[in-house]
């Protein structure tokens, strides 16, 4: 185990989910997050579901960072994000301004695209289309990274230009035409006219700031969404989100370098969770799988879909280590594994009898790895009170010196709860 805890870090940190999401870090960023200067959200959109519960209540975060509870910290929405107003506005705005909380410290990129009506309705087409669904939840996050790919995109900053309506009609002519879809302009040229009112004192060019905090030793904390398996070049293609999901979209953001990180924090559960389509060796089809979901509440925090639980896959999570130089392992639900007699970890694929690995991108041959597991000893103890590393029962202390041994990192968050005051900091 480390011996300096991360709840004094310093410097610059990330938090990279090394799975296939869901792994909680809003409510890990929540906690980091009252040490730092800026929190700044690095990709994806409003497909990111972060689940946040403090002492303001409970909190379903999609579009604004989790940091945004420390009144003290700026909050940045990076170019890297696809923003969603609507999600942004008209829900997660109102959530905090039912409970007191101001957003006047939070700032948008003016270079980040707007995920506007037509993409979540392309969104929706594509995905019905298809033969095989790849498990978008309809948000619109690929349809607006096509359009910044493809350069047509419309960004925060045009939305406050002087020439937005221009700009919208021209835009939505193309749309309607080719894709047949009948959105009506003075409608969402109307909608977007109030958003714009809100937010324009809001919206900024964020590089400099991160570039001067970094200048000045401020603390700065970047949070993603998704998990590193949903990455869209190393993730099991096509099964993917559209965004990069490891420290490459930190860069990609903010200009920031990943050798200039001090301290990347590999997250993900006690075992693995998948929403939607897409390979995952370790999947769970015995007894524990409704026992997992039920004591884990594994349905999607975006979408609502029941995740399907599997064993923790230390390949993957030894893969995506590597990709990401992680240097503190943070484990989450702990507390879910209690009670089970034994607990399997995958520590090994084979493919027709040969030993195999994770291919980058490749969700072909992940489908065909079968997992080899170790089968560790499990405890009965509730362990949700537990509030120090020695207070874990024996096989729940050997379970995570297991992953620590295998991965070469230390494991120096473990969460038994979702409250802030369940996370052990080692």
């Amino acid at each position: 185990m480390a011996s300096k805890s991360l709840k004094n870090w310093q410097g610059i940190a990330c938090v990279i989910g090394l799975d296939f999401g869901d792994s909680g870090k809003g409510r890990l960023i929540d906690d980091l997050a009252q040490n730092a200067h800026i929190v700044a959200r690095f990709n994806g959109g409003s497909n990111a579901g972060h689940t946040v519960r403090n002492q303001f209540g409970a909190f379903a975060l999609h579009m604004i960072p989790s940091g945004i509870f420390n009144q003290k910290a700026t909050c940045i929405i990076g170019r890297g994000v696809a923003v969603d107003l609507e999600s942004l506005i008209d829900d997660e705005f109102q959530q905090l301004k039912k409970v007191g909380v101001s957003w006047k410290n939070l700032i948008i990129d003016d270079q980040a695209t707007l995920t506007m009506p037509w993409h979540k309705l392309k969104d929706g087409i594509r995905e019905n289309y298809r033969k095989t669904k790849i498990g978008t939840v309809g948000k619109g996050i690929g349809p607006t990274y096509a359009d910044r790919v493809e350069r047509s995109g419309l960004r925060v900053y045009d939305l406050i230009a002087k020439d937005f309506r221009e700009k919208l009609a021209d835009e939505l002519s193309f749309q309607n035409k080719f894709f047949n879809l009948k959105l009506k302009f003075e409608n969402i040229f109307s909608q977007y006219a109030k958003y714009a009112t809100i937010i324009k004192s809001h919206v900024a060019t964020t590089i400099p700031v991160i570039k001067k905090a970094k200048k000045d030793g401020k603390n700065i904390l970047f949070e993603g969404a998704q998990g590193y398996f949903l990455d869209i070049d190393s993730g099991t293609y096509p099964y993917v989100t559209s965004s990069s999901t490891g420290v490459l979209g930190i860069w990609r953001s903010f200009d920031i370098h990943p050798f200039d990180i001090n301290q990347v924090v590999g997250i993900t559960k006690a075992y693995l969770t998948r929403v939607g389509a897409g390979p995952m060796p370790t999947k769970i089809n015995s007894h524990e799988k409704e026992t997992i979901i039920e004591k884990g509440t594994e349905f999607g925090t975006t979408s609502g879909r029941v995740r399907d639980p599997g064993w923790l896959d230390l390949v993957l999570i030894k893969h995506a280590v590597a990709a990401n130089k992680v240097n503190s392992l943070a484990l989450t639900k702990l507390d879910i594994l209690s009670g089970f007699k034994n607990i399997k970890i995958c520590i090994g694929y084979k493919i027709a009898s040969q030993v195999a690995n994770y291919v980058s991108g490749d969700a072909t041959s992940l489908e065909k790895c079968q997992p080899q597991y170790e089968v560790l000893p499990g405890w009965r103890q509730d362990i949700s009170k537990a509030r120090n590393f020695k207070d874990l029962p024996k096989n729940a202390k050997n379970y995570i010196k297991f992953i620590e041994k295998f991965t070469q990192v230390p494991v120096n968050i473990i969460g038994v709860g979702p409250e802030r005051e369940q996370a052990i900091y080692v």
